[in-house]
């Protein structure tokens, strides 16, 4: 008698590899932090097959949890010889009940670039924690590390949006971060500017997007030629403006509509920091660190003097205050105060020899005061206060402060290497 072909031997259990929980399941822990131990669970190839031809996908089925760096959702390949997978459990921040699907798939049925599967998995354990939250700083969950460019907006001071290689945004003041999923372009966004009636801009390596609802997005690049790895981005109510590292700067004053290409003169080929003042005048610099104005909408550019102590090599930050006076923030440690009204420089240094590039950038305004970032200096942290009469910030946060963001109520949302912190 001839044996009869199983047409469909993924649904097989003979052709099936097996996944084994050997420890690690119904731990304790805090929010936003690793579990104390590893999840180890063991691969079993079927009959025939190696190991190296499976790959293992996680998925967070309660709680916004991450494993090993690897935001939810996606797998990790790494299977021992052995056939032990261990997994480090970051906790998420949003129920105390956490719960962890684990599947073993054949390599055979997956995009190993995208994590999507044509076929279901081979075998799957769920392991549960319970979390619990945090006292002091705590590190916020789902908005991974942060990033050079990463940045933090809102406009209606409730809702945080946060452009960091993607769009997320924050109901909770900072302690769970959700991807804006329908934002164009998702893993390129590097900036985010609402204007006064709340449309929301996007800066991506394509270009120029804009929405009215958080829902419909609309492209808004007529004119531009070359987009990709944006320099700078400018939006206010009547002029947008915006540059490329090998085109442009581009200025619009229909929305949009269409953008014009400036000629901007004094042999530079990039652009940066374009902000523009009540009046209308705009400042930004060039890439020879020449510090340039405009009164008339970008058509002419003056050159605003400055030294080696009011801007020192390379400016890092430019924002202008509400009383429209000008900070930037520069190497050596510096930050300056211009007033275009009086003409006026006034600086100070905060520079200590370390052998480390130091850099003053991230100036903000809150309650009357300007702050900012002194960055890999033995004075590093972020400082407050009025013009030449500056205070660092006790935060009592013990790592290295990358990015900082002074929410409405006047606390704190920062950076550092391991990811955004709040504090409880």
């Amino acid at each position: 008698m001839g044996c009869k072909k199983d047409n469909n031997p993924g649904n097989s259990s003979a052709s099936k590899g097996t996944l084994a929980l050997k420890s690690g399941n119904s731990q304790s822990g805090v929010y936003g932090r690793d579990l104390t131990d590893s999840i180890i669970v063991k691969v079993t190839p079927a009959a025939g097959l190696a190991l190296n031809k499976y790959v293992i996908k996680f998925n967070m089925a309660q709680g916004n949890g991450q494993i090993e760096n690897i935001l939810s959702q996606f797998y990790n390949g790494t299977i021992g010889p052995d056939g032990l997978v261990r997994i480090k459990w970051r906790l998420g921040c949003d129920n105390p009940s956490q719960k962890l699907v684990i599947y073993l798939y054949n390599s055979s049925l997956i995009n190993l670039n995208t994590g999507v599967a044509t076929a279901g998995p081979d075998d799957s354990v769920t392991v549960s924690a319970t979390g619990t939250k945090p006292t002091g700083w705590a590190r916020a969950c789902g908005c991974g590390t942060p990033t050079y460019n990463a940045k933090i907006a809102t406009f209606d001071k409730k809702t945080l949006y946060m452009a960091n290689n993607g769009l997320y945004s924050s109901a909770d003041g900072g302690i769970n971060w959700y991807k804006v999923t329908n934002a164009p372009n998702w893993s390129s966004i590097t900036d985010v500017q609402f204007n006064s009636k709340g449309w929301m801009y996007i800066l991506t390596n394509t270009g120029v997007y804009y929405t009215q609802d958080q829902q419909n997005w609309i492209a808004i690049n007529n004119g531009i030629l070359y987009p990709g790895s944006p320099t700078m981005f400018m939006v206010t109510d009547n002029v947008l403006m915006v540059s490329f590292y090998s085109d442009g700067p581009y200025l619009s004053t229909n929305n949009g509509g269409f953008w014009q290409k400036l000629l901007v003169g004094y042999g530079s080929q990039r652009y940066y920091l374009a902000k523009q003042a009540p009046n209308g005048s705009i400042y930004l610099f060039n890439d020879w660190t020449n510090f340039l104005t405009s009164a008339n909408n970008g058509q002419t550019w003056q050159l605003i003097s400055t030294t080696g102590q009011t801007v020192n090599y390379a400016a890092y930050d430019l924002q202008i205050a509400p009383d429209s006076s000008i900070y930037i923030g520069s190497d050596n440690a510096t930050i300056a105060n211009f007033s275009p009204a009086r003409n006026q420089w006034t600086y100070k240094s905060y520079y200590q020899y370390n052998a480390s590039t130091q850099a003053v950038n991230n100036i903000q305004f809150y309650n009357n005061k300007v702050y900012f970032l002194v960055n890999t200096s033995p004075n590093a942290g972020v400082y407050n206060g009025t013009v030449n009469n500056y205070t660092k910030i006790n935060t009592g946060f013990t790592a290295t402060i990358s990015y900082y963001f002074v929410k409405p109520d006047g606390t704190f949302i920062l950076g550092s290497g391991d990811g955004f912190y709040y504090h409880n």
